[in-house]
């Protein structure tokens, strides 16, 4: 393969999946410094790779308003129209990251002669690998899917680079950052992020306030809660299990999440956007784990810690779950001791 000047990265979706391929977009462009590399990504998704640095171009797609009206004219034109616009672009190399039959066929539509993307056993929608000319063979061992990507992209002519991803700031962000915690007289704490996408990747908020007051009781480390939009009665239930040491609460944006992870002391949550936020920035993190596998999305640094409660059912990666997702069921005792060692190793234990 001659070497690339115009490179398309796939990978659609969500907040955590995309962060886990910054790595491999950083590999791509440390092997091509000259090449343009353009994303295409969900609308709703933009923001994020507005703070990425190393993509010339985001390509945006509303694929949710096609699935809406599938039928529809409007749908159509979109649709082409965005194939149009790809094609323009005269790409000699795509990358489909996410695997499936959309983004497979996506790659394809692109117009780009040469085509990487997971083999049929990786893939999560088997007919994606039907797009692809070339492909990344299942590994004989269950990777984490940050260095799977890192894989896909070496595959294609990237460099090994590191797993830590540099992501970009504003000024007003930081400057927000900076006098809430100067307000809170915060200078050093611990990040508790309760949300999440699936009902079932949620730790008991109970135990998370309970969690927070032995943080800040036993190790003397302040405890801010980050919550969503839709998320502040998680904070409210944390609270209520607090005692007199209820923790900060920063209903802060992700662009705002950014300067409070650098920040951060340590960050505590489960397998979600924030989580994986915190992992590519190289916050130390405890993450807990249920119906996911912390070897394939856990932590890539091996001085952080994952707490987990193994079933015959557990990694199922199920939205749903028929036992009272017991998988969940973790005490607080294990996870402070999982803070305690992380900790010890970043020698975070510091006074507020």
């Amino acid at each position: 393969m001659t070497e690339p000047s115009r490179i398309l990265l796939v990978r659609l979706s969500s907040l955590g999946d995309i962060l886990h391929a910054l790595p491999a977009l950083r590999s791509l462009r440390s092997a091509f410094p000259e090449a343009r590399i353009d994303w295409l990504v969900e609308q709703k998704m933009k923001f994020l790779l507005r703070a990425v640095p190393g993509i010339d171009e985001i390509q945006a797609v509303d694929t949710r308003t096609w699935r809406k009206r599938p039928w529809s004219i409007q749908a159509a034109a979109d649709f082409w129209g965005l194939v149009r616009r790809l094609r323009a672009r005269k790409y000699d190399l795509a990358l489909d990251f996410q695997g499936l039959l959309k983004t497979g066929l996506l790659s394809y539509l692109s117009g780009a002669k040469c085509r990487f993307g997971f083999s049929r056993q990786l893939v999560r929608e088997r007919p994606a690998h039907w797009f692809y000319n070339r492909t990344l063979d299942k590994p004989h061992a269950d990777v984490n899917v940050v260095r799977l990507n890192l894989a896909l992209a070496q595959a294609a002519g990237g460099h090994e680079v590191s797993l830590i991803s540099p992501l970009q700031t504003t000024e007003e962000d930081l400057r927000t950052i900076e006098i809430l915690l100067g307000k809170e007289q915060l200078s050093s704490y611990a990040i508790i992020n309760p949300g999440g996408g699936w009902a079932t990747k949620r730790w008991n908020p109970a135990r998370y306030g309970q969690l927070a007051a032995r943080v800040q009781r036993e190790l003397d480390l302040a405890v801010a809660v980050t919550t969503g939009p839709d998320e502040v009665h998680l904070y409210q239930e944390i609270r209520k299990h607090c005692g007199n040491s209820a923790p900060r609460h920063f209903p802060v944006s992700f662009s705002q999440l950014i300067p409070l992870c650098l920040k951060a002391s340590l960050f505590i949550g489960g397998d979600t956007g924030p989580f994986h936020l915190a992992c590519a920035l190289g916050t130390p993190v405890v993450g807990i784990f249920g119906p996911t596998s912390p070897q394939r999305n856990g932590p890539i640094s091996g001085n952080d810690e994952s707490v987990v409660r193994v079933l015959p059912c557990s990694f199922c990666y199920g939205r749903a779950c028929p036992t009272q997702n017991e998988c969940m069921d973790i005490s607080v005792d294990e996870v402070f001791e999982a803070v305690v060692r992380r900790l010890a190793r970043t020698g975070a234990r510091r006074k507020v």
